[in-house]
């Protein structure tokens, strides 16, 4: 067939697209399972837009962890394929999952992300989204880095996804502290949980710009399933590293582009979404392009 396809490679596409199509349709229902709410009531009739914001990421997130999983050479038999990208879904989505709950009791330990989100709170869905998003570049990034199906390397991905809440954590507090500096010790968590969607917006980017270190530190790292454990501390310090560069460059693009324009009046106090997602965009196309170079 033309673009060298053959009926073997169309039937390895139909089970893949197949796998990853229904892990996303489960995903509305699985997510109203784990919130312990009803999907439907929700969206539709208590029309929680944040709750809707929230499956948003939730279903990307899942989108990026399943093209990693599909990514690369096929298995040898139609069987062993299908096994390998429902191993990979399942895995992901408990991934997803823990991420959420060191989210909201580690990283933000000062109130309930799931508790406002259930109350509506806009600023909260989008903070649950961009975690969520977050985890599923870098679960994608990891499946990309080991290259391979076998168990060694699944456990270095679940390596990886654990090292990696170390740089979602180290930049959720470095906000926290330069928003306290800002504001005479304020705190960044109880601005968010009352519902600065402004912040929220810009704190999705620095997350993003983040998770684009954690995947430019991937082309800088080989993967070596002998000695995975010195590797995956390597894949950290290097990671840290480029999300601090990646930090210094979008500042610097951000003083060009918002000129004469107080980010801080503008975003912190006045909730000026604009302007937080000019700077929230800048962060992650200045990560997006670090990653691409490196990655």
């Amino acid at each position: 067939m033309n673009n060298g396809f053959s009926l073997w490679a169309i039937s390895i596409v139909f089970v893949d697209l197949l796998i990853a199509v229904g892990a996303i349709c489960a995903l509305r229902y699985l997510q109203g399972l784990l919130a312990g709410v009803d999907t439907t009531t929700e969206l539709a009739t208590r029309d929680n837009y944040a709750f809707g914001i929230s499956v948003a990421g939730g279903t990307l997130a899942l989108a990026l962890v399943l093209a990693g999983a599909v990514s690369g050479e096929a298995s040898e038999g139609i069987l062993n394929e299908a096994w390998n990208v429902i191993i990979y879904a399942i895995i992901g989505i408990v991934l997803l999952k823990v991420g959420t709950i060191i989210n909201d009791q580690v990283i933000f330990h000062h109130f309930s992300l799931k508790q406002q989100v259930h109350e509506k709170n806009i600023a909260a869905g989008i903070v649950q989204a961009a975690n969520l998003i977050a985890l599923g570049l870098i679960i994608n990034t990891a499946a990309h880095w080991v290259e391979s199906d076998s168990w060694p390397s699944i456990l270095s991905v679940i390596m990886v996804f654990f090292v990696a809440q170390v740089v979602l954590l180290a930049v959720t507090r470095l906000r926290g502290r330069i928003y306290e500096k800002r504001h005479n010790g304020k705190v960044l968590q109880q601005a968010l949980e009352n519902g600065n969607s402004a912040l929220a917006i810009r704190y999705f980017g620095h997350l993003m710009s983040a998770a684009f270190g954690v995947k430019a530190a991937s082309g800088l790292v080989a993967y070596h399933s002998l000695s995975f454990v010195g590797l995956i501390f390597n894949w950290l310090f290097v990671a840290l590293a480029i999300t601090a560069v990646i930090s210094g460059l979008a500042v610097l693009a951000r003083h060009a582009v918002l000129h004469n324009i107080d980010v801080v009046q503008e975003v912190d106090e006045q909730q000026n979404i604009g302007v937080a997602s000019i700077e929230a965009t800048l962060f992650i196309a200045v990560g997006l392009i670090v990653s691409s170079l490196l990655g």
